[in-house]
């Protein structure tokens, strides 16, 4: 069995689970719209809507590797991408919620739970009548859910993840030499190239890059989304990047990435022009001064994360010089608890898209729902003489961002 029959297959039990939430929804809400004056247009309506929805999935499993700018005509781009959030956001809410009502279904069978549900203890209000009005409750304020999510999404995905954010930092880098002072690097990362990253977002970007006239630009993994589908894509954008910069063009790969056959994928971004450092340094110079620029590659699927990094870096060291300043690209964050320790100069990662949901300024607030998990994942970090930089990432696999836009990083090395 292919990998892309086994995508096809997991993609089209998602959206059948999906179906199935969506039909339980408007069997608990239907009673109470049907009464309403507009009650059988409101059906036609939500009715549609999960037409569309489903439509635009199924064309997902069918035709997973064609973008948005090569499959579609630009009028229906705007409805590909609204129909997408309402799903998404259906889908990642209801789930959860499903699961709690299979629960409540089983437990409503077990004969101690039935008669703990259905006894009384003497009060004015029986336990059945009082978990009746409870699960009443509740079941208005899950209805809402969709709705809620829904706006959410809609306003993330068009506030907040098509505005490209150009970040313009300085970096101070310890040794380096002057010839070296005011190298442009461009950090790019999580561009998870697929069906709701294509050609069009992907020129726009290159237009930015190109207007940062940058001396070298740097990809932190998770170039594709999730299966090599999409290579053809990836490649015309690394040839791209390598027509603007030839031969400056490097880049690691993520977790993504290996959803499908890495190594493939590395061999198609290399051919392009996108040249991925696996375990590798190499020296960029200009002038007299001298930087080593290395890439980790990234686990595999059962792999421990921690340890292969710590090996794969041990294979790197051999190359390295302690006196000339070391950028190192790797994708996951986390490593960096490591690497502080290993004298590197800078770490370059992504992951985390800088959690994509920040409700606060303060990078540590509990309101930043990434900082409960991570403890790096977004801008800059110095510990330990080194320095870590995590990306926002360029791209999303889910369309919502808020206050945390998709990033384009320009390093001024100083």
């Amino acid at each position: 069995m292919t990998r892309l029959l086994v995508f096809k297959l997991i993609f089209a039990v998602v959206t059948v689970t999906l179906l199935l939430f969506q039909i339980v929804i408007w069997k608990k809400i239907s009673p109470k719209i049907l009464s309403w004056r507009f009650g059988k247009i409101s059906r036609a309506l939500y009715f549609a809507m999960v037409f569309a929805g489903q439509s635009v999935l199924w064309i997902g499993v069918f035709y997973p590797g064609r973008g948005l700018a090569t499959s579609f005509p630009e009028w229906y781009e705007p409805i590909h991408r609204v129909v997408l959030a309402i799903n998404y956001s259906h889908f990642f809410w209801i789930l959860p919620i499903g699961v709690l009502w299979l629960i409540g279904m089983v437990l409503k069978r077990i004969p101690v739970a039935h008669e703990f549900i259905h006894g009384q203890r003497g009060s004015n209000i029986s336990r059945a009548d009082f978990f009746k009005r409870a699960a009443g409750a509740a079941a208005f304020g899950v209805n809402l859910i969709p709705a809620a999510t829904t706006v959410g999404a809609i306003s993330g995905m068009f506030l907040g993840s098509r505005e490209i954010w150009v970040n313009e930092k300085q970096i101070t880098l310890n040794h380096l030499h002057d010839d070296l002072k005011g190298l442009r690097v461009v950090q790019i990362s999580d561009i998870h190239i697929g069906n709701l990253i294509g050609e069009k977002y992907l020129n726009f970007t290159l237009g930015l890059i190109r207007a940062a006239k940058p001396d070298y630009v740097l990809v932190t993994g998770d170039i594709i989304d999730n299966n090599n589908a999409f290579l053809p894509t990836a490649g015309a954008f690394s040839a791209l990047l390598n027509a603007l910069l030839p031969g400056r063009v490097f880049g690691v790969l993520g977790n993504h990435d290996y959803i499908d056959d890495g190594r493939a994928a590395a061999k198609a971004f290399t051919e392009a022009g996108l040249r991925i450092l696996l375990n590798e340094v190499v020296t960029l110079k200009r002038g007299r001064g001298k930087l080593q620029l290395g890439g980790l590659d990234y686990p595999r699927l059962g792999q421990s994360r921690p340890a292969a990094m710590q090996n794969y870096f041990a294979a790197l060291a051999p190359a390295l010089r302690r006196e000339i300043p070391l950028v190192l690209m790797n994708h996951h964050p986390s490593d960096f608890e490591y690497l502080k320790h290993q004298k590197v100069d800078l770490v370059l990662s992504g992951h985390t898209h800088g959690g994509q949901i920040n409700f606060s300024s303060h990078r540590d607030s509990l309101l930043n729902g990434a900082s409960w998990g991570y403890k790096y994942y977004v801008d800059l970090y110095a510990e330990q003489g080194s320095q870590l930089y995590v990306n926002r990432g360029l791209g999303h696999w889910f369309p919502l961002r808020i206050t945390c836009p998709p990033e384009v990083t320009v390093f001024t090395l100083v």
